[in-house]
């Protein structure tokens, strides 16, 4: 389960943001979450709450918003959002592409109290 790890990896992230700021509290903490990623939001919600059940960030919220699979045609220069595989562009029926958007994973935003 490596959204285990990727988790844990956030939250050293967002360990290191708010240290040494007058931080009192974590609402929430915005994940973006590609749809190539090969990681699985329940997964990742599990991960984050067992994770944070005995620290600081306790009922802290996670939310994740899903980014779509975009993909530029070699052949034309379409940007077109990935559906289904296999892929063909829509505007010049192109099989070979690169992926430009999809595959990633990063915090978009902490939201905190501050005191």
């Amino acid at each position: 389960m490596h959204e285990t790890a990727l988790m844990q990896n956030m939250l050293a992230i967002v360990d290191k943001v708010i240290e040494g700021q007058q931080v009192k509290k974590v609402n929430s903490i915005t994940l973006s979450v590609g749809k190539l990623s090969n990681a699985l939001p329940d997964a990742l919600t599990f991960a984050f709450e067992a994770l944070t059940a005995d620290t600081p960030l306790k009922g802290c919220k996670l939310i994740l918003k899903e980014l779509p699979a975009v993909a530029v045609c070699e052949a034309c220069g379409a940007d077109t959002i990935l559906n289904d595989f296999p892929f063909s562009c829509p505007k010049c029926g192109g099989k070979f592409y690169t992926i430009v958007q999809g595959e990633d994973i990063y915090i978009e935003s902490i939201d905190c109290e501050l005191e």
